[in-house]
């Protein structure tokens, strides 16, 4: 069920956060074993938050879209007393002291976190096979990856362990996993969402997004991410606006570019039938369909791995074995000093 169906639900009386929970958690405890999607669950906690939801509730205050709805991180977004790793032994036993922004909002707003989600390590890959902590298989068929990075975020709404998720997307990280698993996938405008505790891959190209089960349970999330953040100098000014609001108005005189480059060589003859059959839908619901030109991006794969690697490269220097990493030997530094010995 969606997250705006559940959430219809529990604000109607016909059903409890807690019983929302053991939905997910019951789910989880029957398929992630195979599936791999969650490096560190949070039962218990979860169904702490939920009871509180529910006494909430019987007060007859209002909730929130996204109060009570089973909710999964990627494991790069910091969370306060949660275990933190990237899927990387380097951070295995990290606890960050913080929560990032994203899961904040969420937080306040009522979100669930049902626990921490599997990736490529420090959000590096594309078929999340490159976890330090063992693959994530796609639920749909478990010899397939999921893609990835975000891959265990979308296997896990797809599998069922969780409503919705937020990934990460750098060159593709939560729109390709989101298409090899059947979830919607959105990578907002850069700066729409904060990205203040995100453990930084390519800060000049990171995004939180979503994974989510339809397009509607993507816009509550949208608008309850959304939103200027003093923290982080990236993020847009703005208030935080509800993109729910413009999903039944339809197409019609709206204006949709077709990139040219995007197609011919290169794309999957099922890939081309979908997005032919898209296009030819959006004209029959009155949409203006024009050809648009994009005459660099033969440069942007090139761009992307000059842009990222570098902006990677620094953002890891923190990783020298004396605060965070692991040393040869077991060992780890108090100081650059003892690096030395």
């Amino acid at each position: 069920m969606t997250g705006a169906a559940l959430s219809a639900k529990l604000a109607g009386g016909e059903v409890s956060a807690v019983e929302i929970l053991e939905s997910s958690l019951g789910r989880a405890d029957t398929i992630d074993d195979r599936v791999g999607a969650f490096l560190t669950r949070t039962p218990e906690l979860a169904r702490e938050r939920a009871e509180e939801l529910d006494v909430y509730r019987a007060t007859g205050a209002p909730l929130s879209p996204v109060a009570g709805i089973p909710t999964a991180l990627k494991d790069v977004f910091t969370t306060n007393g949660v275990r933190t790793t990237c899927a990387s032994r380097i951070l295995e036993n990290y606890v960050p002291p913080y929560d990032s922004t994203a899961w904040a909002r969420l937080s306040g707003d009522g979100a669930v976190l049902v626990g921490k989600t599997n990736c490529d390590e420090f959000a590096m890959g594309s078929s999340n096979e490159n976890s330090a902590f063992g693959p994530v298989h796609n639920p749909w068929d478990p010899t397939r990856v999921p893609g990835g990075s975000s891959g265990g975020s979308a296997a896990a709404v797809a599998a069922g362990e969780a409503v919705w998720a937020l990934g990460t997307d750098t060159g593709g990280s939560v729109r390709q996993p989101a298409s090899l698993c059947g979830v919607v996938g959105l990578k907002p405008t850069y700066g729409l969402i904060s990205r203040y505790g995100l453990i930084a891959f390519a800060s000049s190209l990171d995004t939180v997004g979503t994974l989510t089960r339809c397009v509607r349970d993507a816009a509550t999330l949208l608008s309850a991410l959304g939103g200027k953040d003093p923290r982080d100098a990236t993020s847009l000014d703005g208030d935080r606006l509800d993109y729910t609001e413009g999903l039944e108005d339809g197409v019609s005189g709206l204006r949709v570019g077709v990139v040219a480059e995007a197609s011919g060589e290169g794309v999957e003859p099922g890939v081309g039938m979908a997005v032919e059959a898209a296009i030819e839908r959006l004209a029959a619901l009155g949409a203006e369909v024009a050809e648009a030109h994009l005459p660099h991006a033969e440069y942007a794969l090139s761009a992307y791995y000059l842009i990222a690697p570098s902006e990677c490269s620094s953002n890891l220097a923190r990783y020298d074995g004396v605060r965070y990493g692991l040393r040869a030997g077991g060992t780890h530094a108090d100081s650059v000093a003892m690096m030395f010995e």
